[in-house]
């Protein structure tokens, strides 16, 4: 994540080894500008890290396991940005 985030491209084989559609005339997976939040899902775990950008900025790398097998999700304060993962469950649920 923090590569791609680097490289401000989300999809940098896309679309030789992604299914993607091939974009003639513009890339819609560059990153125009820095997020303040980055997020990854379907991971195989939870993770978060704060990073900085060539600008000194901070940017929250946040990565989500799948919701419907762990629960899972995570609340971000934007002005800080922290990160709070939550979990929800039920008896039907195999956490």
């Amino acid at each position: 994540m923090e590569s791609t985030l680097r490289w401000q491209h989300m999809a940098l084989t896309a679309p030789d080894t992604l299914a993607t559609y091939p974009f003639t005339d513009r890339d819609p997976f560059i990153l125009e500008s820095c997020p303040h939040v980055y997020f990854a899902g379907n991971q195989a775990e939870y993770g978060t890290r704060l990073v900085k950008n060539t600008n000194g900025d901070s940017v929250r790398l946040v990565s989500l396991p799948r919701f419907s097998q762990s629960g899972m999700a995570v609340l971000v304060n934007v002005q800080t940005l922290a990160c709070h993962p939550i979990t929800f469950s039920t008896s039907e649920m195999s956490v």
